[in-house]
């Protein structure tokens, strides 16, 4: 009987077996492995093999079983080489995951990265990875984020685009992270915001998986009756995976997976899969938000720590000042007293001296000099007393009206013109009266020592926001930066005679008000002060004031 098989030939041409392809043209010289790769499944082979049980006494009889033990064996083979793949892929995928979730303190980046594995054909390869979190207040288990397509036509588009670019599954991560999350986090809202359930529903499906601590395949969330029927229809699937996030007993979150689109059945293994998955992204979410919650605190304490050292530091200077204060208080006073008896002596003397004695003029000039030594005293006693304001609502129109009135000998002297627009909605401001009407009168004061012959001051009055503008501005010769700069510092003048503490004590009477004071001035151009006074609920309540009082 002639074979119809080229299984009994130690060599054969191409064209004596059809499967043999020219990638194996070595198995036309070697008959071994080729009766094991190619002859066991060839039909010719097996015509043979039934041609040679017809003879009882022949070892054919028996071939069958051989064949068949063997094809079973070469099937199971096939299956673990096949699961070796899958073991391998996933420990590299693992290991490409662990990389992010050991070293990533930002909880987006981990979120994005568990989420990509799960959904990703690289790591587990189901549709859609939904992630709900126990919020700070351990209160509700609220929708985070979700990842996959919403639509069949989503799915189309997306597994394209990952097909073209063939991402390894760390750079889609990292590439979700960077350009897409919080275009996906917008586009899965809706079915997020539903999806938040409060922790006391302790019979809810996901509070119970939660709390159970147990994962759950759900085969038909439409016959599940510890769902709400709305988060059902949101979710738009029968089977999902419910994967619990618990990290050292304390509850995490809710890692949910589906096959939306292609609607595969869920196997144990990707259960399983999940499962082991879930362990180290429990932890890396917990790590990070920790860190973040960290970071959180230590932001808070710097600022503690910034505000304590500035308040340490406003102290001291307060101490400071109440030291020089009570000094220069004392020294004030006992200057004041004999300059007092010098200068009232000096006009008796004046009263009972004639125009034409020659000694007139010395006798004016006493009494010039004790005036202006009297000035300066009080500008010392004022700037003493300036760290203990006493404050109350007051009218700013009325205040500033009042130092127009007073000054209106100093303006004509001058030759000063002085104009007032003053906007008569304003509210009453929280100030010390005798304080600000000091510190106005300094400006004034300066504006008319810039311009001893003659110029224009506009003092104006208004609202930005919730602030009351005051602003004075001089046609004076204006000031360079360094005058501006030293202009505030005590002692500081640049006049020949005088003690220099008048804008310096009204920088500190603005800053017990807690007001800015700024100064704008162009070397001739004149010079803008501004003062700006925080306005208070309180101030907001009582409106404007109309006429002159308070």
């Amino acid at each position: 009987m002639e074979p119809s098989c080229c299984w009994h030939k130690e060599q054969i041409g191409p064209e004596e077996c059809p499967f043999i392809r020219d990638a194996n043209a070595d198995l036309l010289l070697n008959r071994k492995n080729r009766v094991l790769q190619y002859c066991l499944e060839c039909p010719r082979f097996m015509e043979d093999v039934r041609r040679l049980r017809k003879d009882p006494d022949s070892l054919a009889e028996i071939l069958p079983y051989l064949m068949e033990d063997l094809q079973e064996l070469r099937i199971r083979n096939r299956l673990l080489n096949g699961q070796v793949e899958v073991r391998n892929r996933e420990i590299k995928f693992l290991h490409e995951v662990s990389l992010v979730l050991q070293t990533s303190m930002d909880v987006d980046e981990v979120i994005a990265m568990a989420l990509t594995a799960v959904t990703a054909g690289e790591g587990f390869g189901l549709n859609r990875a939904i992630l709900l979190l126990v919020d700070k207040e351990r209160q509700n288990l609220k929708g985070h984020f979700a990842v996959g397509p919403r639509r069949r036509e989503d799915a189309a588009r997306i597994w394209k685009e990952l097909e073209e670019k063939n991402h390894s599954l760390r750079e889609l991560a990292q590439t979700f992270f960077e350009m897409k999350m919080s275009a996906e986090k917008a586009r899965f809202q809706d079915l997020l915001e539903k999806l938040s359930v409060p922790l006391s529903r302790s019979n809810h499906l996901f509070v119970r998986t939660l709390n159970e601590q147990k994962s759950s395949h759900v085969q038909d969330l439409y016959m599940e009756p510890d769902i709400d029927p709305g988060q059902v229809e949101a979710l738009e699937v029968h089977e999902m995976i419910l994967v619990p996030l618990i990290s050292r007993n304390r509850r995490i979150g809710l890692l949910m997976a589906d096959n939306i689109i292609n609607g595969q059945p869920i196997t144990t293994d990707d259960l399983h899969s999940l499962e082991t998955f879930a362990l180290p992204v429990s932890f890396a979410i917990e790590r990070a938000a920790l860190y973040e919650r960290l970071q959180e605190e230590l932001t808070k304490l710097t600022d503690a720590n910034r505000r304590l050292k500035e308040q340490q530091e406003i102290i001291l200077r307060m101490e400071k000042m109440a030291l020089v204060g009570k000094i220069t208080s004392n020294i004030a006073h006992s200057i004041r007293n004999p300059l007092t008896i010098i200068g009232g002596f000096a006009r008796t003397l004046i009263k009972n001296t004639p125009p034409d004695d020659s000694k007139r003029h010395y006798i004016e000039s006493i009494i010039g000099e004790a005036k202006r030594l009297e000035e300066v005293l009080q500008e010392v006693l004022n700037y003493s007393e300036s760290l203990h304001p006493t404050f109350d609502l007051w009218d700013v129109n009325q205040l500033i009206t009042g130092v127009y009135v007073a000054l209106q000998d100093d303006f004509e002297r001058n030759g000063m013109e002085c104009r007032l627009d003053l906007d008569s909605t304003l509210p009453p401001v929280r100030l010390d009266y005798k304080k600000m009407t000091y510190c106005l009168r300094s400006i004034i004061n300066n504006s008319l020592e810039a311009m001893p012959r003659g110029g224009t001051l506009e003092i104006r009055t208004l609202r930005s926001d919730d602030e009351l503008l005051i602003l004075l501005s001089d046609s004076g010769p204006g000031m360079g930066p360094e005058t501006i700069k030293g202009i505030t510092s005590p002692f500081f003048s640049t006049k020949d005679i005088g003690s220099g503490l008048g804008l310096s004590l009204c920088a500190r009477i603005l800053e017990g008000h807690g007001a800015g004071f700024t100064i704008r001035s162009t070397e001739g151009r004149g010079s803008t002060f501004q003062i700006s006074l925080k306005l208070s609920m309180e101030e907001e309540q009582h409106g404007p004031l109309a006429g002159s009082g308070r």
